[in-house]
């Protein structure tokens, strides 16, 4: 979930604290005439060779297989998504609209197709085929996937602005004929008068 937030954050937001998005929804989608009803998982292992690597491991400098660290994942294949989610925050940063000023920002980039890097789930190699508007016509939403998703990471900071390092799960996650309702923290979404958005798939 926090992955499709950044997919969100790849398109446009603003530096200050004035407003934000927040997902609402994930609509877990399938080309047109496709069968659908379920998720493809695989494995994923990938050559780590950063600062995170165990203590034993540095200090070795080029050796073959001695100073690399393996990591292994379990990855989703051939997915595809629309996102909705609200703009929230204050009504003014300073002369103009913050809330208003975002939602602008984010239809007309996506309507350019910018964005501020290569859009990606969750790691970086995984960049996305597709990023944009809503595909009336090509996509549709599964229908035919129901799912429980045991332990999902909701947040990682206790702020969506200038926040502290505090990751938030929760459990049993429902997908329901293809929908996944967001329950993002109450303090996030908490302001009134918010505006509608939605992002790309």
């Amino acid at each position: 979930m926090v992955c499709r937030k950044g997919l969100i954050r790849i398109c446009c937001f603003l530096c200050g604290r004035g407003a934000w998005i927040c997902p609402t929804r994930i609509e877990v989608c399938r080309r047109v005439g496709e069968a659908g009803g379920a998720v493809h998982f695989q494995r994923y292992t990938t050559n780590y060779g950063g600062p995170l690597r165990k203590p034993s491991l540095l200090h070795k400098g080029a050796i073959s297989g001695g100073s690399s660290m393996q990591l292994f994942a379990t990855i989703l294949r051939d997915v595809c998504y629309r996102l909705h989610g609200v703009v929230v925050g204050s009504r003014r940063d300073g002369p103009i609209n913050a809330r208003h000023h975002l939602q602008d920002l984010f239809n007309r980039r996506l309507k350019r197709g910018q964005c501020f890097r290569t859009p990606c789930l969750g790691w970086s190699e995984f960049t996305c085929s597709y990023w944009g508007p809503f595909r009336d016509g090509i996509t549709e939403i599964d229908a035919a996937l129901s799912m429980e998703i045991p332990s999902m990471l909701i947040a990682v900071w206790n702020s969506p602005s200038s926040g502290a390092y505090e990751p938030r799960f929760d459990q049993n996650i429902r997908v329901v004929e293809g929908v996944l309702e967001y329950r993002a923290p109450k303090s996030w979404t908490s302001r009134q008068n918010r505006e509608v958005i939605e992002d790309a798939q």
